[in-house]
């Protein structure tokens, strides 16, 4: 009965470390937004009524 238990908590153990490693790369992950004023250099954006 032992030796059941255990591999249940090693199973459990095992899908709780992937998931936390999943979750650690994907907030890691670097998102490039690109900039919606990337060629309108030098313009004041207060005053784009």
């Amino acid at each position: 009965m032992g030796v059941t238990r255990l591999k249940r908590k090693e199973a459990k153990n095992r899908t709780r470390t992937t998931k936390r490693v999943d979750d650690i790369k994907r907030l890691r992950a670097v998102k490039n937004i690109p900039s919606p004023y990337k060629g309108e250099s030098g313009i004041i954006l207060e005053e784009q009524n």
